[in-house]
């Protein structure tokens, strides 16, 4: 997955053959970041970042949890930073040179995406089990549950999140509070 940030390319790569401290993995990346050494990862996402024709910054995500791959909403940006979905957890990067400002786990399974809320000046995760607000500090504000997994997709609204689990029940999130109800379907 490519993006564009101002002059800067940001490429987005599942890396399943990835390995720690290996010098046989397909690439090279400048960082390699984890949320816990505890665990064996699970994924592994690369991200380059180049502008022009110049390589800046270069970090693999090693995600423990569930595993994920690259989607539309595993990447978000809100002018300043960089925000990746990775297995567990929602990473924080500075652009252009992907350090780390941040890691923190936002759901016990699996996170599947990330949304830039700009109006709210906050983050919106998709978890597995819990949707969750974030400031851009990686500060929890509020996350909520259902009663089954949040997998069958989230839409964004002015001031709701529908989500629907998987028994295709749909639920109405508050963006203010968390309160979640179900949805009139």
């Amino acid at each position: 997955m490519n993006r564009v940030f101002g002059n800067y390319e940001v490429t987005l790569r599942d890396e399943p053959t990835y390995a720690r401290h290996s010098s046989d993995n397909p690439r090279d990346y400048i960082h390699e970041y984890c949320r816990s050494d505890k665990y064996q990862h699970v994924s592994a996402h690369g991200i380059n970042v180049v502008e022009g024709e110049e390589p800046l910054g270069s970090a693999v995500l090693l995600g423990v949890g569930g595993a994920t791959g690259i989607n539309e909403h595993s990447l978000a940006f809100d002018g300043n930073s960089l925000y990746v979905a990775s297995g567990d957890a929602l990473y924080s990067l500075s652009l252009p040179t992907l350090e780390m400002n941040w890691c923190e786990k936002v759901d016990f399974a699996t996170c599947f995406g990330v949304f830039w809320l700009q109006g709210r000046n906050c983050l919106l995760t998709w978890g597995e089990l819990e949707i969750g607000c974030y400031s851009i500090g990686g500060t929890k504000l509020w996350s909520t549950s259902g009663p089954d997994i949040f997998t069958e997709g989230l839409e964004l609204q002015e001031s709701i999140a529908k989500v629907t689990d998987f028994n295709g029940e749909v639920f109405e999130i508050n963006l203010n509070n968390g309160e979640i109800s179900r949805a009139n379907t």
